[in-house]
């Protein structure tokens, strides 16, 4: 009973405060109690230490933990929304359920012939929008009357311009990027690149990146800063106090971050593409509805 109750509170917590709320009460929290245990402490600083191998040792252990940490609680709090996100879940399972009817009424084939037109027809787009763009840009004459002859036999040139994953090769140098769909990306959990709306894949390398350079930033600063400070004491266990009080708040600060992070990514960038990937399907089986195929037919029902 007192662990029912308990857990109650908890989930009462949870729901009148978020990840940012607790986040500010931890900096409120941190700011009153830095601002009075100070008062026992002196503050030093040595240059001298800048010359020492073990403060740079330290301090490089002292940043990786950091980002250790926050990276390992961001995959725990990513990979739990996976599980009980309802909303996730079920998304996962239209999708599962989709693939399932593929196989089971032979349309992989159909869909496969689906999916490379729509990659020809987005390949077609991206490239007629780079030359458009290129043109709008130019100022000569002579150059604007060369891209317009391009974009004029765009339509055939398209078929002979080589394909590097999602990018069009136009030069050993120069490329274009298009929203390349995957069929292994549309039926698998697992992510790899991506950027522009339509696209289905979620960017999570590019996420991790935009995490540990900007939104980690101030708090390895914090730690930097912080590693070059001594302190003194009439007590020696106060100095002590201070330090582990600044070690178990870079800690926290680093725990909430990454479950945000964590649970953010799933339930927005992830969920959204799971959620583009679903609708992808869903038109590939209404063209195949209007076709008046029986099979097609059956497989929207059992979808549904």
């Amino acid at each position: 009973m007192e662990k029912k109750e308990t857990m109650e509170k908890v989930q009462a917590l949870k729901k009148r405060f978020n990840y940012r709320q607790l986040f500010m009460i931890l900096v409120l929290v941190f700011s009153i109690a830095a601002d009075i245990l100070l008062d026992y402490v002196n503050a030093g600083f040595n240059a001298t230490i800048f010359n020492d191998a073990s403060y740079w040792i330290m301090l490089a252990l002292t940043c990786l933990s950091v980002v250790l940490v926050t990276l390992a609680v961001r995959d725990f709090f990513r990979e739990k929304e996976l599980r009980e996100n309802s909303a996730i879940t079920e998304t996962q399972k239209l999708i599962d359920n989709a693939h399932a009817d593929l196989l089971k009424y032979n349309l992989t084939t159909r869909f496969e012939e689906y999916v490379n037109n729509i990659n020809a027809a987005r390949k077609l787009k991206a490239y007629r929008e780079y030359l458009q763009f290129k043109l709008s840009k130019a100022k000569k004459d002579k150059k604007r009357e060369a891209l317009q002859k391009k974009l004029n036999s765009a339509d055939s040139d398209i078929e002979f311009l080589p394909t590097h994953g999602n990018k069009i090769k136009l030069s050993p140098v120069r490329y274009v990027k298009f929203a390349k769909v995957r069929i292994s990306t549309i039926f698998s959990r697992t992510e790899k690149s991506g950027g522009e709306d339509e696209d289905i894949e979620a960017n999570e390398q590019k996420h991790i990146n935009e995490l540990i350079f900007k939104k980690l930033f101030s708090l390895v600063a914090f730690s930097i800063a912080f590693s070059t400070l001594f302190f003194e004491s009439d007590t020696f266990a106060v100095a002590i106090l201070v330090n582990t009080f600044m070690k178990l708040f870079r800690t926290a600060m680093s725990i909430l971050l990454g479950a945000s992070d964590g649970q953010s990514f799933a339930r927005g960038t992830l969920l959204s593409k799971m959620k583009l990937r679903l609708d992808f399907i869903q038109k590939f089986i209404e063209s195949e509805k209007k076709k008046g195929d029986s099979a097609s037919t059956e497989t929207i029902k059992a979808a549904e």
